[in-house]
């Protein structure tokens, strides 16, 4: 069984319950997601079942979209509901809207060095730093470079404050809300998170996790720009395909960062070809069980 799942992951469920979850109504092992979600968030998760586990790389590099709900006044140890407050902002000078609004233009746009939270699933010295964190560990995470394509102010009535925002990988929304908070003096925790989006992919295209909602390559990404399809019917070209001949590829034109999908006339995926150090390389291929060749 190959396939993607789109699924909306509810509040209080971790992303691991979601795959768990899927493994039991699928009566399949191999499933993995495109992306984890914190218990508290909700909101759009990917999941490859079967042998297309492993074309979930497919989605690290898509832009993601939130909504978040902030709560100004207090600093949680988590960045969000579920920590122990630690500290406590000077709410005397009252925010603004337009002071916001000027914020998220001047500081929260384009590409900025971000502090991930220490209670993440970022490695130190071999360890998650949610672990160390749990244990009373002392540590310090290194400034990460990501991308705010695009943030702004939902509605604000202090000390309550909602954002949109549309983000790259490895963006840690608790973070863009404590750190907003701080710019102020007045702290700031995240109160709820919502990923409405990843890529293409929206909360409406979201299903129950069944046979019945898998979704084939061909259906998947056939909104997906950086991926081109061939359709191939030549049965000793697909076995060269599948056994992972670099002569056949060697000559291709592709760009860095997109991707030439071969599929047989089934619109079965037979491998997915990229370009990678000055040379292309095969990305996937699949086993020949899933693949016609009489």
């Amino acid at each position: 069984m190959n396939g993607f799942l789109i699924l909306n992951k509810p509040v209080e469920k971790t992303s691991f319950d979601m795959i768990s979850l899927s493994r039991r109504a699928l009566s399949e092992k191999r499933i993995g997601h495109a992306g984890t979600l914190d218990p508290f968030a909700s909101g759009v998760l990917i999941l490859g079942v079967g042998g297309y586990t492993r074309l979930l790389f497919l989605f690290d590099n898509l832009e993601k979209e939130y909504i978040a709900t902030g709560v100004f006044g207090e600093a949680k140890d988590t960045d969000d509901r579920t920590g122990k407050t630690i500290a406590y902002g000077d709410t005397k000078n009252k925010i603004t809207e337009s002071d916001i609004e000027a914020l998220l233009k001047n500081k929260f746009t384009g590409t900025v060095l971000q502090k991930p939270p220490i209670y993440s699933a970022k490695h130190v010295n071999g360890r998650r730093a949610y672990d160390l964190a749990r244990e009373g560990v002392s540590f310090t995470l290194k400034d990460t470079e990501i991308t705010i394509h695009n943030i702004e102010l939902l509605s604000y009535d202090y000390p309550n404050f909602s954002l949109k925002m549309s983000v790259s990988r490895g963006t840690y929304i608790r973070s863009i809300v404590r750190d907003i908070g701080e710019s102020f003096g007045h702290l700031a925790y995240t109160d709820s998170l919502v990923r409405s989006r990843i890529g293409s992919y929206m909360l409406d295209d979201t299903k129950d996790p069944n046979i019945e909602n898998i979704l084939s390559f061909s259906d998947m990404f056939k909104n997906h720009n950086n991926i081109e399809t061939q359709i191939v019917s030549d049965k000793i070209y697909i076995d060269k395909l599948l056994s992972g001949n670099t002569h056949l590829i060697e000559d291709l034109t592709l760009e860095p960062n997109k991707y030439l999908a071969f599929l047989d006339k089934n619109n079965a995926l037979i491998s997915i070809v990229s370009h990678n150090n000055y040379k292309n390389i095969y990305s996937y291929v699949s086993d020949k069980k899933y693949i016609e060749l009489n």
